[in-house]
C-alpha cells in the first residue's frame, strides 16, 4: 500500500552555525616563495612551509583554508606583487588578496568575474589579468571585464584561460585550445588584436621565460621562442605529461608525471626517484634547491597527493607529506567508534582516523588504497573497503591500529567489489557489492564472526537468485544480525540472511521516487528513511510516504536521534523534521559550507556534532544539542511533539544514567511516568497512564537523575 501525503514545508535558514573544516592539503596546484617562506597552492587551501637546512627537507608550518581566512579552498594559483599583497586564486571561489599587514581583499562576480568563479591565475600589475575557465578578465579601473570567444569574435580560440605570461611588448593568454599574444595598448574586444600563436592549437598548460626566450608546455610537447625568432618545438625533450614549469639559475625544470627534467649545460636531466607516480604540479628555485607539489595523477582536481618535495643532492626528492588533516580532500565514508575516534576513507588515497585530535594515516596496514568506498565500526576494529580488493579489518586499540586482516572472495565475499558496509551487531557486519562485468555474482554478504579471529568467520550472501531486486547494491540498514534493508539499483529489500531471502521489497510501482535507491537511515522509532535518485520517502508500517519537497538525486541520509535527518542532494544539505514537515536547507549563504558533494555522514549524536566526508574534505557541524549533558541545557523533542506518526518523545542533554519522567498536563496533572534504565530508553509515545490518547496542548516534563540539573521542561503535543 502507497500512500503520498503533502505536508506544509517551510524552508528554514540552519540550526548550525559553527562549522568546522578539515583539509587536505596534498593535491598541489602551483608553488611561489617569499623570502625563505614556500607557499603552496592546494586544494585543500594555502600551505605554508620552509626549507630546514638540519634536516635537508620541507618542514611544514601551518595552512590556510576555509572557513577561516580564505573564501574558498581550492587554491589554484599564488603570487605576490611588487607592493608585497598576496595575490590567491581560488577555482570556484574568487581571488583573495592580502596586504602585508594582514588585510583582507576579495574578489568576486560583485566585481565582475564570471559566475562560477573558476580562477586559474592572477596576474597582478597596474593593471590585474585574471585567467579563468570563462575567460580573460582584466581589471584596469575597479572593475573586471570579462573577454571570451563570443566578446572578442573567435579571438579567443577558447573562454578557458589556463595561464599568462607578461612581455615588454605585450601579453600571452594560454587557452585548452591554444596561445595567442596580445599587444599592449591593444583593444582587447576586437579579434584582430589577438594574435594566434604558431604551436600546436592545443590546450596550453604553463609558460616560463628564460631570458628573452619563452617556453610554452602543451599537451603535444614543450615549445620555445627565442627573441624575433619563430616558434620551435624541442624535439629532443625525452618526457611527456607536462605539469610544471620553472627557470632558475641552475636550468630550466620541467615537471611531469612521476618525472622533473632539468635542462641544464645543453643537456636534460632526469630526476624522478621517490615521486611514486605523482605529477609536479609546481616547480620554484629556492636557494639554488628545486622545490615542488605534488598532486595524484588520477585524482578529479587534484583532489590528493603527496604534499611537497625537494630534490635531493643525490637526485632523489624527499616528500613531505601535511599531516594536519585527513589523506585526501575527495572523501567517500565515515563512522565513529564508540571511543570518539572519526574514521573516513577516500576515493584514490586509503583512510585515515581522527583520534585525541590528532590525525593518522591507514594506508600502512591497508590492502589496497584505492576507491577505498567503505568504512564501518567492527568489534574492536574498523572494516575499509577497497572496489575490487575486498576489505580489510583494522583492530583498534589504545589509540593504534594494532594489526590488519583482508578479506576478499576467496573467504567468502561474493565478490571484491565492496561498495558499501554497516555494522549488524558485535559479531556480524553486512557487505554491499556492485559489479564491474556483467557476469559477476553480486548482492549481499553478512559476515559472521568473533571479530578479529579469522578463523572464526562465516559468510552468508543473499542475491537475485534470492529475490534481491539488482545485484548492484548502494546502501545497507541493518536491523540487527538477521536483517537489514537493501538499496540497490532495482528497488528496496529486506532480506533475511539465516534463511537467505527477500522478506519484502518496493519499487516505484509501490510508490518510491525512483526504484533506483542511493541511502538509507532509520530513526530510533524505527521508520526507514529512503533516498533514491529522484528524491526521498520514509517506511512506516508498511507504508511508503513520499516527501514531495525532496524531489532531487538524494547521496547520503544520517538520522541525527534530535527528530529529524540530514540528507545531502544534488540541492545542498538539507535537514528533514518528518513530524512538522519543516526542511532547513544549508547553503554557501548561511553557512560556511562550501558547494561540495556530500558522500556520507555520520552523527556523533551524544556530543551534538554532524559529521561529513565530502569532496572537499572532512567537515564537522555543531548540532543545537547533544544527547548528552549534565542537564543544565536539557531539550525535549521532537518540538512539537506529534505522537500517533510513528513518532516518539525522547530528551537530549541529559547523563546516560536511569532517570524517573514524569509529565505534566497545564494544571498540574500527572499524565504519564515511566522508569528508564538510560537515556535511550526516554520514548514517551502520547498516551496516558490508562493507555488513552492525550489531547493536543502544553504539557510539563520532570527527570529525576542522579548528576542531573535539568529543571522543568515545557513542549507542545499537537495531534
Amino acid at each position: 500500500m502507497t500512500v503520498s501525503v503533502f505536508l506544509i514545508f517551510t524552508a528554514l535558514f540552519g540550526r548550525i552555525t559553527e562549522w568546522e573544516h578539515f583539509p587536505h592539503y596534498g593535491g598541489g596546484n602551483g608553488i611561489a616563495t617569499r623570502g625563505d617562506i614556500i607557499l603552496a597552492a592546494t586544494s585543500g587551501g594555502l600551505l605554508f612551509s620552509h626549507f630546514s637546512e638540519a634536516d635537508d627537507k620541507l618542514l611544514v608550518d601551518s595552512g590556510w583554508s576555509h572557513p577561516g581566512k580564505l573564501s574558498y579552498d581550492r587554491v589554484s594559483h599564488v603570487t605576490y606583487d611588487d607592493s608585497g599583497n598576496l595575490w590567491v586564486s581560488m577555482t570556484g571561489g574568487g581571488i583573495d588578496m592580502f596586504t602585508p599587514e594582514g588585510e583582507k581583499t576579495y574578489f568576486n562576480q560583485i566585481d565582475g568575474l564570471p559566475l562560477n568563479l573558476g580562477i586559474n591565475q592572477t596576474l597582478p600589475d597596474s593593471v590585474i589579468y585574471a585567467a579563468t575557465t570563462q575567460g580573460l578578465c582584466i581589471r584596469e579601473f575597479g572593475f573586471f571585464e570579462i573577454y571570451n570567444t563570443f566578446s572578442t569574435s573567435g579571438g579567443l580560440p577558447s573562454d578557458n584561460i589556463t595561464c599568462l605570461s607578461p612581455s615588454d611588448s605585450g601579453l600571452y593568454v594560454g587557452t585548452t585550445a591554444g596561445l595567442v599574444f596580445l599587444p599592449q595598448s591593444a583593444d582587447p574586444g576586437e579579434e584582430s588584436s589577438w594574435v594566434l600563436q604558431d604551436i600546436d592549437p592545443v590546450f596550453i598548460i604553463a609558460m616560463e621565460w628564460q631570458n628573452d626566450t619563452l617556453w610554452v608546455a602543451a599537451t603535444s610537447g614543450l615549445f620555445y621562442k627565442p627573441p624575433g625568432q619563430p616558434w620551435e618545438q624541442e624535439i629532443l625533450f625525452p618526457g611527456g605529461n607536462i605539469s610544471s614549469l620553472v627557470w632558475g639559475p641552475d636550468g630550466l625544470a620541467v615537471g611531469c608525471t612521476n618525472q622533473c627534467f632539468v635542462l641544464s649545460g645543453g643537456e636534460w636531466h632526469n630526476y624522478h626517484d621517490n615521486l611514486h607516480g605523482n605529477a609536479l604540479t609546481g616547480l620554484v628555485w629556492l636557494n639554488g634547491r628545486l622545490c615542488g607539489v605534488l598532486a595524484n595523477t588520477y585524482a578529479e582536481n587534484r583532489l590528493s597527493g603527496a604534499g611537497m618535495a625537494l630534490l635531493l643532492g643525490n637526485g632523489s626528492w624527499r616528500r613531505t607529506f601535511p599531516e594536519s588533516g585527513p589523506v585526501s580532500n575527495d572523501l567517500r565514508d565515515c563512522d565513529i567508534l564508540p571511543d570518539g575516534s572519526v574514521w573516513v576513507s577516500s576515493n584514490r588515497a586509503g583512510g585515515s582516523v581522527l583520534y585525541d585530535g590528532a590525525w593518522q594515516s591507514l594506508n600502512l596496514f591497508l590492502e589496497s588504497t584505492s576507491q577505498c568506498f567503505a568504512i564501518c565500526r567492527a568489534g574492536n576494529g574498523v572494516f575499509i573497503s577497497s572496489i575490487g580488493n575486498g576489505a580489510d579489518w583494522l583492530s583498534w586499540k589504545d589509540g593504534l591500529v594494532e594489526y590488519s586482516l583482508h578479506f576478499d572472495s576467496n573467504d567468502g565475499l561474493l565478490n571484491d567489489r565492496v561498495f558499501c558496509a554497516e555494522y549488524g551487531t558485535c559479531s556480524t557486519v553486512w557487505f554491499g557489492h556492485r559489479t564491474l562485468f556483467e557476469t559477476e555474482t553480486s548482492g549481499v554478504s553478512r559476515l559472521n564472526w568473533i571479530p578479529g579471529d579469522p578463523s572464526s568467520t562465516g559468510f552468508v550472501s543473499i542475491t537475485g537468485a534470492d529475490g534481491l531486486p539488482s545485484k548492484e547494491v548502494n546502501a545497507l540498514m541493518p536491523t540487527g544480525g538477521r536483517y537489514s534493508w537493501a538499496g540497490t539499483d532495482g528497488g528496496l529489500a529486506y532480506v533475511d540472511a539465516d534463511f537467505q531471502t527477500v522478506r519484502e521489497s518496493y519499487t516505484a510501482l509501490d510508490g518510491l521516487p525512483s526504484s533506483l535507491v542511493t541511502s538509507l537511515a532509520m530513526d530510533r522509532s524505527g521508520i526507514l528513511y529512503i533516498g533514491t535518485a529522484s528524491g526521498l520517502a520514509y517506511l512506516h508500517e508498511g507504508v511508503i510516504t513520499e516527501v514531495e519537497e525532496i524531489d532531487m538525486a538524494i547521496t547520503a541520509l544520517e538520522c541525527d536521534d534530535l527528530g529529524s535527518v540530514w540528507v545531502s542532494t544534488s540541492d545542498g544539505l538539507k535537514r528533514f523534521f518528518r513530524t512538522t514537515g519543516e526542511v532547513e536547507q544549508y547553503t554557501t549563504f548561511n553557512s560556511t559550507l562550501m558547494e561540495c558533494v556530500i558522500y556520507d555522514m555520520t552523527v556523533d549524536s551524544d556530543n551534538g556534532h554532524l559529521w561529513m566526508a565530502t569532496d572537499h574534505g572532512f567537515w564537522r557541524g555543531e548540532l543545537e544539542s547533544g544527547l548528552s549533558g549534565d542537564g543544565s541545557s536539557a531539550v525535549v523533542y521532537p518540538d512539537p511533539f506529534m505522537p500517533g506518526t510513528g513518532e516518539v518523545l525522547g530528551i537530549s542533554g541529559i547523563p546516560d544514567l536511569p532517570a524517573e519522567v514524569r509529565v505534566f498536563d497545564l494544571t498540574g496533572t500527572l499524565v504519564y511516568e515511566f522508569s528508564s534504565r538510560g537515556r535511550g530508553d526516554i520514548a514517551w509515545d502520547g498516551l496516558n497512564l490508562d493507555g488513552e490518547p492525550v489531547a493536543s496542548g502544553i504539557y510539563y516534563l520532570t527527570v529525576d537523575q542522579a548528576d542531573s540539573e535539568a529543571g522543568l521542561l515545557k513542549f507542545a503535543l499537537v495531534r
